[in-house]
């Protein structure tokens, strides 16, 4: 009989979530397979761009970790303090946590205050808090400017800015409303989805030009500031509450 063995996976993101599912499926009982994230719910993040214009709830695109446990995973909470990849070691909430293999899927920090005003400025859509916040916003706005941009070239999704950006101008066409909206996007990189190639950036600049969204690459936002007064903000009529 195999000695027992553990996969220690820090992260519960999409990749550690997947890969802690079929490294379950595919390993016998006796071995162990850990998980390990500092949030005790898994939000699915490519569903925060509907969440942002209204097509689905949080608590539709949430589940809790724990619920993990039913699939033979063993799912610890709190911070990750340290990692040691030679002894294949992790301090979690000041626990040590010891492994025969450890998976890192930690993902990427977001940073907005490392631009003066973002954070106050804007609507960050690659969270929960933020993608809430900006669907509040759209709701209340009949005429003004909305600008989509990327803070840095290297983006963790890079078609979400532009699949954002055409749910917004969807949500205000839906409603009638988009001929006193300017939408725009700003980017820091080169072209559209650069990394799918030039044939892909070419089609998403055709997109965004059909709906009369104008693209600017190339423009790496240095500070952001919201002027008071700068759109009309006027309360939603009864009928669409519903």
């Amino acid at each position: 009989m195999v000695d027992s063995q553990t996969v220690l996976i820090l992260g519960g993101g999409v990749g550690g979530v997947a890969t802690a599912r079929a490294l379950r499926k595919r390993l016998q009982r006796q071995h162990r397979v850990v998980l390990v994230d500092r949030e005790p719910d898994h939000g699915f993040a490519p569903s925060l761009l509907w969440l942002m214009v209204g097509q689905r709830t949080a608590d539709a695109i949430t589940r809790p970790l724990a619920r993990l446990a039913r699939k033979g995973i063993d799912v610890r909470i709190g911070n990750i303090e340290h990692i040691d990849p030679v002894r294949r070691t992790a301090t979690v909430a000041g626990a040590q946590l010891a492994a025969d293999y450890l998976v890192i899927t930690l993902g990427a920090d977001l940073s907005p205050e490392s631009i003066p005003g973002l954070a106050e400025a804007g609507h960050n859509f690659y969270t929960r808090r933020g993608a809430e916040s900006l669907w509040t916003a759209l709701r209340d706005l009949r005429a003004g400017r909305v600008v989509v941009l990327t803070a840095a070239p290297a983006d963790k999704c890079p078609a979400a800015p532009y699949e954002g950006a055409m749910l917004i101008d969807g949500w205000f066409r839906k409603y009638g409303w988009r001929d006193a909206v300017t939408l725009e996007v700003y980017a820091a990189e080169p072209a559209p989805m650069g990394v799918a190639g030039p044939h892909v950036s070419s089609a998403v600049m055709q997109l965004l030009a059909s709906k009369g969204i104008p693209y600017h690459p190339g423009h790496q936002v240095t500070a952001a500031r919201c002027r008071p007064g700068a759109v009309r903000s006027l309360r939603r009529p009864r009928r669409l509450l519903h």
